[in-house]
């Protein structure tokens, strides 16, 4: 009973705050890093083209909930012929808290958890090769410039945890997108 009442009242405090909702769609790309211990590879790159594409629903001016998914790039290592790849890869649901500080000028702060998850590829093929998917905290902070009535230039740094066999790494998006609100 407590739970149905509870549904009710969350159901009851959103279409209260109908005149804020606004839905929003966006994109963006730019350099993903994946953190790869290097130690005894002779050459190693943990960036990569990433990207991330997103949407939102705003529940007042100041305050959305997120869905977004995100492609961190691809590590690569190698060293005496074998090469080796880590891929990151994740699903968030978070919140965004969203603020103007100027005209067309505006900032985000993202706080959620996602499902990350870790590939990794070796050549030749070695027992290291597999995935991994974790659940982790990620953050991230943005700026926006309105180009026009609901269309925004954004800029982005997502930052999260990923594991693999009892190991964690950092990965986090650096990225230049568009955002449109309807």
């Amino acid at each position: 009973m407590k739970k149905i009442i509870l549904a009710i009242a969350a159901l009851g405090a959103l279409s209260a705050n109908t005149a804020f909702a606004q839905t929003y769609v966006g994109g963006a790309i730019g350099q993903g890093h994946v953190n790869l211990d290097c130690a005894g590879f002779a050459s190693c790159d943990n960036s990569d083209t990433g990207y991330k594409i997103f949407g939102g629903y705003k529940f007042t001016p100041n305050v959305a909930g997120e869905v977004t998914y995100f492609n961190f790039g691809k590590a690569k290592a190698s060293s005496g012929g074998v090469d080796a790849s880590v891929k990151g890869t994740g699903v968030g649901l978070g919140v965004a808290f969203l603020g103007d500080f100027a005209p067309q000028w505006s900032g985000v702060a993202r706080l959620g958890i996602a499902s990350n998850r870790v590939k990794v590829d070796t050549n030749p093929t070695s027992s290291v090769v597999g995935s991994e998917s974790s659940t982790n905290a990620y953050l991230g902070f943005g700026i926006g410039y309105e180009i026009s009535k609901g269309l925004q230039l954004t800029g982005a740094l997502d930052l999260s945890r990923a594991k693999y066999q009892g190991s964690s790494g950092n990965i986090r998006l650096a990225s230049v997108g568009l955002t449109y609100g309807f």
